[in-house]
């Protein structure tokens, strides 16, 4: 371990930072990033922070405390002198030293979107491409866009020779619900007898029905009928715009609610001393450290019987809200049963022994193809079920999150060769007469083409070859997308390909094989989805399914609002209702998702994610604001997709987001 805790604080070179040094002795520092901006930086020469050396082996690493009461981003980049960067932004929980380590082969070679998590820091994310840590000039620290300002200490700033330990002090941050100890606020839930109360009161009011409303069982618009039905969803075009028909043929708009079942599992792998006494013997243990306090409150109130008393309680409330779609990542069985309008995301993709880019698989290997074949059969249970809309290939793949991606450069790159470099290499020869002509081109120096099947650092390529490149990275994009829906089709001729969920538009390669697709989906994380859906939809020439979006708030329970953040939980409802306005009115939208039912665990789940972004918070209670205006929503949501009523909901009070 190097410790360089004497570092000068005038070499930080903070840009619109307060920096306080607290602890002289052993250089500890305050840093107050005013509403979460600004940033500080070190030079760095030859891979080394002053005289620390970095190297492949080794961790960068420090001692980090959140001092406000909300959980807050901390990110640190390294910076080339082009302008490249690349790093990681992760969340911190407010009042606890957390030991935060970046490996430093991760800036190198970017295999990883997600770092593990671990104890004590919250969900770790990696952006920008990869670079080689030698061509660094700059290290930078900042923290992101806040409702308030952001302040951090930092202790024991270090380079580690492998991975260090991660020390966390013991401190009660949950109470007996799995809510937000050290805070207060409006409807926060404090006997078990109010929980129990509520959550019986579901069950003994009358139920709610569908067809009260104008709507098929479906859920479908029963005053607008586009076909007979042929007892499977169908997508139709109807008066200049795209929707769905129900199984009996009645127009059908996908108002969809992802995650719905239990969830809100809690990652307590070396945090058990942040979550208080919890019953070793409760329904609430999932697997090995992992403790949904959502479900041990309902086997409080229900005993053994919690699930199926969950599955008709929420059914009731679906009804009440006029979801009519249970989305991805949710409880299948629980939709079937209840004839349910659903979708199912596939698990997994198709793999291959060798991986181009993060998960992006050799997709001209025979392997894929046939591993395509075997993985396509997971949709047999689901190939006859009415209730059935369709299925999405897969969400967000971690190859499409960097901007401007060249695939085909990283098949170059690879120090493995590849068939899809010898495809790459097949693709020029047809294109370039002889490889001085490519050399010429790209300004290379390969011998011959069968030199070009060696790992090359494509950036020194020209512009030219960068893009003659990204016309085979199409190839590799369209292939990719090709052999799996091909191979999910032979199984089920009945329902509609829904695509594979992207993050966002990063370039517009992403557009490749799109023609092997019923729809193309993707996530559409903003305030008003109508560009995205513009640009996806034009590039594509097809209708487009939004698969998750959502907006949280900081006046309820959590630190953390999500992807956006409002207000209040009546913003919330505000913001639901312009977004799906929005989305409703647009013809080639066939609908949208929402992302997700239940607030995440305070603790974080499985990667570290803390949101409030629930229709019900932990114990099950709704957020009524939010609640009036999904309902709101979802009553003239068919006037507004059959152009009855204008989309004329006002757009939400926006703030900083929180997350991670």
């Amino acid at each position: 371990m190097v410790d360089f805790n004497s570092f000068p604080v005038s070499d930080l070179n903070p840009e619109g930072v307060t920096v306080r040094q607290v602890l002289p002795a052993c250089g500890a520092f305050v840093f107050t990033f005013p509403k979460g901006e600004g940033r500080l930086s070190a030079e760095m020469h030859d891979g080394a922070l002053d005289i620390y050396p970095l190297g492949e082996g080794r961790w960068l690493g420090m001692d980090v405390t959140c001092l406000g009461t909300r959980a807050a981003v901390f990110s640190w980049f390294f910076e080339t002198a082009d302008g490249r960067s690349c790093g990681v932004k992760m969340g911190v929980l407010p009042g606890i030293r957390t030991r935060i380590a970046l490996p430093v082969a991760e800036v190198t070679q970017g295999k990883n979107l997600f770092l593990r998590r671990t104890p004590g820091k919250l969900k770790s994310v990696t952006q920008g491409a990869p670079i080689d840590y030698r061509e660094a000039v700059r290290f930078v620290v900042k923290s992101e866009r806040a409702p308030e300002d952001v302040t951090f200490r930092i202790d024991s700033v270090c380079v580690y020779e492998g991975e260090p330990d991660f020390p966390v002090e013991t401190r009660t941050l949950v109470d007996e619900f799995g809510q937000k100890a050290i805070a207060d606020w409006p409807g926060k839930t404090k006997t078990y007898a109010e929980m129990e109360a509520r959550m019986k009161k579901v069950l003994s009011d009358p139920a709610p029905d569908r067809g009260d409303d104008g709507r098929s069982r479906w859920g479908g618009d029963l005053s607008l009928r586009l076909t007979e039905g042929n007892g499977f969803f169908t997508l139709e075009k109807w008066n200049g715009r795209y929707l769905l028909a129900d199984p009996d043929g009645y127009a059908f708009f996908s108002t969809g609610l992802d995650c719905v079942n239990i969830d809100g599992d809690a990652n307590l792998e070396g945090i058990r001393c942040l979550a208080g006494e919890i019953d070793p013997d409760s329904a609430g243990w999932v697997h090995g450290e992992f403790f949904s306090w959502h479900r041990h409150n309902l086997w409080r109130v229900f005993g053994a019987d919690y699930n199926e008393k969950w599955r008709e309680m929420t059914a009731r409330r679906m009804v009440k809200w006029g979801f009519n779609t249970v989305a991805c990542w949710s409880d299948v069985e629980f939709a079937r049963e209840r004839s349910i309008p659903h979708v199912v995301i596939m698990h997994g993709y198709p793999k291959t022994g060798t991986y181009i880019f993060r998960d992006f698989p050799d997709v001209f290997a025979p392997e894929f193809t046939e591993n395509a074949a075997g993985w396509a059969k997971q949709i047999l249970p689901h190939r006859d079920d009415a209730s059935l809309i369709g299925y999405f290939l897969g969400n967000e793949p971690q190859w499409a999150f960097v901007n401007g991606l060249n695939i085909a450069a990283f098949a170059l790159e690879c120090e493995e060769s590849s068939y899809s470099r010898r495809a790459l290499i097949e693709f020029m020869r047809e294109r370039y007469a002889s490889i001085d002509e490519l050399n010429t081109a790209w300004g290379s120096d390969y011998t011959c083409f069968e030199d070009m099947d060696r790992p090359v650092r494509a950036r020194r390529f020209t512009k030219e070859g960068l893009r003659v490149l990204n016309l085979f990275s199409e190839e590799m994009i369209r292939a990719y997308i090709r052999i799996p829906s091909e191979a999910i089709r032979a199984f089920d001729p009945n329902h509609l390909n829904l695509g594979i969920r992207y993050a966002w538009l990063s370039s517009k390669e992403l557009a490749a094989g799109s023609e092997f697709t019923d729809v193309f989906s993707f996530n559409c994380y903003s305030m008003d989805p109508t560009e995205s859906i513009e640009n996806f939809s034009s590039l594509v020439g097809k209708p487009v399914m939004i698969g998750e979006f959502h907006f949280g708030a900081l006046d309820r329970g959590l630190d953390a609002t999500g992807i956006r953040g409002v207000t209040s939980q009546a913003e919330r409802g505000a913001a639901y209702r312009y977004y799906m306005q929005k989305a409703a009115a647009h013809p080639m939208c066939l609908g949208a998702h929402y992302f997700t039912l239940n607030d995440q665990a305070y603790l974080g789940r499985f990667d570290g994610e803390n949101y409030q972004i629930g229709v019900v918070d932990v114990t099950q209670r709704p957020y009524e604001d939010f609640e009036a205006g999904i309902i709101e929503t979802h009553r003239e949501i068919y006037d507004i997709a059959e152009g009855k009523k204008p989309a004329d909901a006002r757009k939400a009070e926006e703030i900083p987001a929180i997350f991670f």
